[in-house]
């Protein structure tokens, strides 16, 4: 749907409450000691580079972001009374005896450094400074009595010629004013007399400001302001002296635009243009919180700040809005407005009231005889139409007459099909009046035939009368031939349409009947002579389907009111197209009174909005660019769970802020120096978590609880009530992951995992290794033990043999040794008769088997087989012993006995016993040795 433009001209009827002239559309807005938690009293007021709003406070130094307020006390808690902010942003402050200036540590935070102890030398006993100048690179702070001089490190005073109330830079001198005489600068750290007058004695000069290339203005409390123009001095709007002494000037200002601003002791501010001209004051009766003004600044965009002796005033120069409030007080709840004969007339629950136009310093008075809830003003034919709660009257020319005295009324229209006629409903009846133009309105007659509550009624095209009743559903009343009785009625209740009984409405957009219910719009089908939604502007006015009251204005311009926003449309020839809307949040604590919402179109596209308390007017003739658009958060703080991390404003744009993994929780806490009296939210959109721009929020403190691990951007942005959006801060949020997570760790994974795995390969190399050599090793030892097990059985084998064959030859020669001895016996017997020769010859070759060499070389052949080299070993152990020693020794190791050795020898058993007494003595043994032992051992 294209959005219709306005074309044409435009009218508003102009007033203004509390100004003299109506071309300003400055708000005022006020910061209580609760708000800012500091004191009440403020001394001076300055701005930083950055935006940002500093006062001296009677308890530190008060610092404003554009969102949030921070004290910053003295380390002794002393008062403030004095600041000034350098170009780099050093605050220098003073107060009652004690100097120093605040600059930012490497956390961004502001840390105090005192100067008392360059100072203090120069104190009087209640010293206290009231000014601060820089030129080139000293500092000036100026009490009544003196200036001291901070250069370098160092401290000195000035001494001045009198009391001096005020102390000012301009252009490139130090400017003192002193009672009773005048000016003095400062050459060479010496007063010099500049501007000396009588004009200046018994009075004080309040301040001292530039006025064009080089002239002053000089404010005295008694005389006036002056100008001097470096030859003459002259009074500054002589018009205005009486003001200026009656309420004591006491500061001013040239303001960003040259605006000049004066503020008293008695009726806050007054701003004049450069020509002098009164532009605006703002004191307790336009909404100024405190008339004792104690300092003044302007911000870069124009705006007034006050500090007041209580609180803080702010007046904003801000014209992008097309709302101005306005008071009304005393008068009560406005329920409806109109402009009528250079009056501006109030209808409010108490009664009505009116001023002129011409003079906004009055107060409303209320009318004669209008005491009482009043419903609604219309303007017919030269006349006012009132209705209130005691009937309805008629003003002209100020004379109010009555017209009916049927209680409330609430609405009227005109009958189409009887011009001249009018229809008015109220409490009970429906009353018809009649316009006559010398007689003007009076009653005719009550009509009979319907007795309600009628809150709004409307005519169709065929005559209709559709009636909504105050609290439930909607009427249609057929009206007879003359228009004076109803003869028909319709209701249309719950079980209708509308779905519903109760919040319906009846309007007219372009000649055709409108429901609203709250939810959507409905009309009435004459064809089908039903009620139905009504789907154009349904589908054409977005939220404002929802209107709960529709107001026509002009050159077919509509104001739908819903109880979120009031939106202007312009309907015509099948188009609807929103101009602009107004949110309701905007009235705050002074909104519309529900269920009785209404606006008095003053234009096309501009209206008065009726308040509970005082009224605004709209103009959406006048809307500029928002300048919301060209700016944009700055990220203050960041702090993550707990462990703090200040960001200069600004600097984190772009940037990454990277986040130990124990420190998930993550608060960032934005500033917006960008000043206006409108209230601005903030929005937040945390890619990678959020599925879209998160709900508004005034305080622009966002928290991110368990974030994981990951990369995220995260955009922050104001929007104003109407929607309009700041640009974007962006900054990247790194949730580093713990360290068995990172990078360093991942690679430590793989080389673990690659060391794992060569290890573990080498492991089963290693153990296929061993695994192959214990195999061998066990076929080894298998085959060892087969072998050993081999040589054990044939060792066994060969033991026995041995032993075998050394039992045979035990035999044999016990045998020979048994043979010998028989032989013996028989050569005993015998004697003679056996001859010695056979004798010999046998017994020798018994002798000769008996120590036969064959059977010891068989023997020894064995039993080295048996035994493993013994018999060498013995031999290179003991190289003394004999061949016979060496047969004993190896019978001994086959553990024989003396008696089976002796046959073995061929001797007898103690032979071998003595044998063995020699072989023990060849090998060294003593007493306590066993020979058999150690044999065995070899």
């Amino acid at each position: 749907m294209k959005i219709v433009k306005f074309i044409g001209c435009f009218f508003i009827i102009l007033f203004c409450f509390g100004k003299l002239k109506g071309n300003q559309s400055w708000m005022v807005k006020n910061f209580s000691g609760t708000e800012y938690r500091a004191a009440n009293q403020n001394w001076a007021v300055d701005m930083n580079p950055e935006g940002f709003i500093y006062f001296a406070n009677h308890k530190g130094l008060l610092e404003f972001d554009g969102v949030n307020w921070q004290l910053l006390p003295l380390p002794h808690e002393t008062i403030l009374r004095a600041l000034f902010v350098d170009s780099d942003s050093v605050i220098y402050t003073a107060g009652y005896r004690e100097l120093g200036y605040w600059k930012k540590d490497g956390m961004g935070h502001l840390k105090y450094f005192s100067l008392n102890r360059l100072a203090e030398p120069f104190f009087s006993k209640n010293e206290e400074f009231w000014n601060i100048a820089r030129l080139n690179e000293k500092i000036f702070f100026h009490s009544f009595g003196k200036i001291l001089v901070y250069d370098e490190n160092s401290v000195y005073p000035v001494e001045l010629p009198g009391f001096a109330n005020t102390m000012k830079r301009i252009n490139d001198k130090i400017i003192v004013a002193i009672r009773d005489r005048g000016l003095f600068y400062l050459e060479n750290d010496k007063p010099v007399p500049l501007l000396i007058d009588n004009v200046f004695r018994n009075t004080i000069i309040k301040f001292i400001l530039p006025y064009g290339e080089s002239d002053m203005l000089i404010g005295t409390s008694s005389n006036g302001v002056f100008i001097w123009d470096r030859q003459s001095l002259k009074l500054w709007n002589p018009g205005w002296k009486d003001y200026f002494v009656r309420n004591e000037v006491n500061r001013a200002h040239i303001g960003k635009s040259g605006q000049i601003i004066i503020g008293t002791i008695i009726d806050g501010i007054v701003v004049f243009d450069q020509e002098g001209s009164f532009m605006a004051k703002y004191n307790t009766g336009n909404e100024l919180r405190n008339n004792t003004v104690l300092g003044i600044e302007s911000d870069n965009f124009g705006n007034i700040w006050v500090a007041l002796d209580n609180g803080i005033g702010f007046v904003s120069s801000d014209t992008s809005y097309p709302v101005e409030f306005l008071q009304a007080p005393d008068v009560g709840s406005l329920y409806d407005i109109a402009i009528f004969e250079g009056k501006i007339y109030l209808g409010t629950n108490q009664g009505l009231f009116s001023r002129d136009i011409a003079r906004p310093d009055e107060s409303f008075r209320l009318v004669h005889e209008t005491q009482g809830q009043v419903w609604f003003l219309k303007q017919l034919n030269d006349y006012l139409i009132v209705g209130y709660n005691g009937g309805t009257l008629s003003i002209k020319n100020s004379v109010v007459r009555r017209i009916s005295a049927q209680a409330g009324g609430f609405c009227l229209k005109e009958d189409p099909l009887a011009p001249g006629s009018h229809i008015i409903s109220t409490y009970n009846n429906l009353v018809k009046i009649n316009y006559r133009e010398k007689s003007g309105f009076n009653q005719e007659s009550l009509i009979p035939g319907f007795y309600d509550l009628i809150r709004y009624i409307e005519f169709d095209h065929r005559g209709n009368l559709w009636a909504s009743h105050m609290h439930r559903g909607i009427y249609q009343l057929q009206l007879n031939p003359s228009r004076d009785s109803v003869i028909h009625t319709r209701y249309f209740g719950e079980g209708s349409p509308f779905g519903k009984d109760h919040s319906i409405h009846v309007f007219k957009v372009e000649n055709r009947i409108v429901f609203t219910t709250g939810d959507s719009l409905f009309t009435y089908d004459d064809i089908s002579d039903s009620i139905v939604p009504y789907t154009f502007l349904n589908e054409n006015t977005g939220q404002f389907a929802k209107a709960i009251r529709i107001v026509k204005a002009p050159d077919h311009y509509y104001w739908f009111i819903t109880r979120k926003a009031i939106g202007l449309f312009y309907i015509y020839n099948n188009q609807a197209g929103l101009i602009n809307f107004i949110p309701r949040s905007l009235f705050k604590g002074n909104g519309m009174i529900d269920e009785f919402e209404n606006l008095y179109p003053t234009g096309p596209t501009s209206a008065i909005i009726s308040l509970e308390n005082g009224y605004a007017k709209v103009n959406f003739g006048k809307i500029e660019a928002s300048p919301i658009s060209k700016f944009k958060p700055n990220l203050r703080e960041v702090t993550f769970s707990g462990q703090r991390v200040p960001v200069t404003p600004g600097a984190a744009i772009n940037s990454i802020v990277s986040i130990k993994p124990k420190f998930q929780n993550v608060r960032l806490r934005y500033s917006f120096p960008h000043y206006t009296h409108h209230t601005v939210s903030f929005k937040a959109f945390l890619k990678g978590i959020d599925d879209g721009w998160s709900d508004s929020r005034i305080d622009p403190v966002f928290s991110f609880d368990r974030l994981p691990v990951g990369t995220y951007e995260l955009l922050v942005k104001a929007v104003d009530a109407w929607d309009n959006e700041s640009l974007e801060e962006k900054i990247t949020l790194k949730i580093l992951p713990p360290f068995f997570l990172s990078t360093w760790a991942k690679r430590g994974y793989v080389l673990f995992v690659l060391l794992l795995f060569f290890g573990a390969q080498a492991w089963s190399i290693s153990k296929t290794r061993k695994k192959e050599r214990r195999r061998l090793e066990k076929r080894e030892q298998e085959f060892i033990r087969l072998r050993n097990e081999k040589l054990r059985n044939e060792v066994e084998h060969k033991s026995k043999e041995l032993a075998n064959l050394t039992m045979a030859i035990i035999k044999k020669n016990e045998f020979l040794m048994n043979l010998k001895e028989i032989f013996a016996h028989q050569k005993e017997q015998l004697g003679s008769r056996y001859p010695d020769k056979y004798f010999n010859h046998i017994t020798g070759k018994i002798e000769n088997n008996i120590s036969n060499t064959d059977d010891w070389n068989l023997f020894e052949t064995n039993f080295e087989r048996a035994h493993e080299q013994f018999l060498q070993k013995l031999k290179d152990k003991y190289p003394d012993l004999t061949p016979k020693d060496l047969r004993l020794c190896a019978f001994l190791r086959m553990n024989l006995a003396s008696k089976e050795i002796a046959p073995l020898m061929g001797i007898s058993v103690r032979g071998v016993e003595n044998h063995r007494y020699r072989l023990r003595k060849k090998m060294g043994l003593e007493h306590d040795d066993n020979l058999i032992e150690m044999i065995l051992k070899l």
